[in-house]
């Protein structure tokens, strides 16, 4: 199942890069938020049987803030140099695995360890971009580096709050009520970010990519979401963080891409701390 989110969110980055020219991170927000309720609630009504668990109060606060620190992801991401940014936003599991070890009491053994380290090292390795294709003084700008490690933070710190509220109602509520706060937030978001408030031509050829990427990406965090009921969130958000290695094979076969020296090193390196926590966990 985390693998599954991988492709998903593989696939859905690539369609919504495309997008960034026309929609601003606000409407990614939007949108996103809109197609959960069309694809989130019904989904989770039926996975949990129509027997939903209405969270209590503290739960629902971390709901809340899970929600919020998803929407900056669009935001981090559309910051300068998307392959700049991206490859900061990729060690996003470090922070998860951190949180976990040390307010879930998730033990991994040593394997599992090293599994993780190899995933993100392979990770980072593939989504950096090669030195001639940077713009120039890009690796001398903070600015992006900055957003990135903002991204990180939120994405890695949201996936452990998710677990915190999956572990306690679910993950068919945490769904259903995560998709309702989102769009609640929708609407916060549009009040503080004035420069984007312009709407968009939503109903265009040149928003298509955007809105197949946000339905594919939506569908990857279901999958990962549910799957959290099932397994370590250390061990899911690493595994499912391979997106990066998945892209560059992608974009080779839809992009006419080469893969270089260095990003064939790095799906190595990824597939084999895959392996490592295959082998662990048998």
């Amino acid at each position: 199942m985390a693998l599954g989110s991988a492709v998903c969110w593989a696939v859905g980055q690539i369609l919504v890069k495309k997008g960034f020219a026309h929609i601003p991170p606000l409407w990614n927000n939007v949108v996103n938020n809109l197609l959960a309720l069309v694809f989130w609630v019904p989904a989770a009504l039926w996975m949990g049987g129509f027997r939903l668990v209405t969270p209590p109060f503290p739960i629902f606060l971390v709901i809340l803030s899970s929600a919020a620190l998803y929407q900056l992801f669009y935001y981090s991401i559309s910051k300068g140099q998307l392959s700049l940014t991206g490859t900061i936003v990729a060690v996003y599991p470090v922070v998860t695995v951190i949180l976990s070890t040390l307010f879930l009491d998730e033990r991994l053994s040593a394997f599992q360890y090293t599994g993780i380290a190899f995933i993100i090292a392979g990770g980072v390795t593939v989504a950096f971009p090669e030195q001639n294709s940077l713009p120039k003084g890009a690796a001398r700008d903070a600015y992006w580096f900055l957003w990135g490690i903002a991204g990180a933070c939120t994405i890695g710190a949201g996936d452990f709050l998710t677990k915190v509220s999956i572990n306690r109602i679910g993950s068919a509520s945490n769904i259903f009520f995560l998709a309702l706060v989102l769009n609640g937030l929708s609407a916060l978001n549009y009040l503080v970010d004035g420069k984007n408030r312009k709407a968009p031509a939503l109903f265009t050829r040149k928003f298509r990519p955007t809105f197949i990427g946000i339905c594919i990406h939506l569908i990857g965090a279901f999958i990962f979401m549910f799957s959290l009921d099932r397994g370590k969130i250390s061990l899911i958000g690493p595994v499912s963080s391979i997106y990066p290695a998945l892209m560059a094979v992608l974009a080779v076969k839809f992009l006419g891409e080469r893969i270089s020296l260095k990003h064939g090193i790095g799906i190595g390196v990824t597939m084999l701390g895959l392996i490592l926590i295959g082998i662990s966990g048998a």
